[in-house]
């Protein structure tokens, strides 16, 4: 019954995963980055450079896990 794939809902929570994952990331460097800017007193470049940095990490890992889910499907 189950022909080797596996459940919708366990399909669904992964991909639900990987939309919580995006925005998170970006939102820990935006944060990381006020706090830095707060402590070095460098407002707004912290903010900025910790944001991109954390967008950049999201695209990443979300290229990584799209891969990997790919793979899966094969």
């Amino acid at each position: 019954m189950n022909n080797g794939k596996s459940p919708l809902l366990f399909r669904a929570a992964k991909y639900t995963a990987v939309g919580f994952e995006f925005p998170t990331t970006v939102g820990a460097g935006l944060v990381l980055g006020y706090y830095a800017d707060q402590y070095l007193a460098t407002s707004p470049w912290m903010v900025l450079v910790m944001g991109l940095l954390g967008l950049a990490i999201a695209f990443y890992r979300l290229v990584l896990l799209l891969r990997h889910f790919s793979a899966e499907r094969k």
